[in-house]
């Protein structure tokens, strides 16, 4: 049997960053996502207030 060679993964978060926020920052996707994620069911996507950090850092361990 042959050894499997290993291969590094790396991911390029900027670009996956990037999608994201593109997508979402369409207020219908943004609040089907909310919606998906909490169980509701709103309807009104002018309620919503898009809010991005820029350049944020995180201090400290999350377990």
């Amino acid at each position: 049997m042959a050894e499997k060679e290993s291969k590094k993964v790396t991911v390029n978060r900027t670009y996956k960053d990037t999608v994201f926020r593109k997508l979402f920052s369409d207020r219908k996707n943004l609040l089907s996502l909310y919606n998906a994620i909490n169980g509701t069911a709103y309807t009104d996507e002018t309620e919503l207030e898009i809010v991005t950090l820029e350049s944020a850092i995180y201090m400290g361990m999350k377990n």
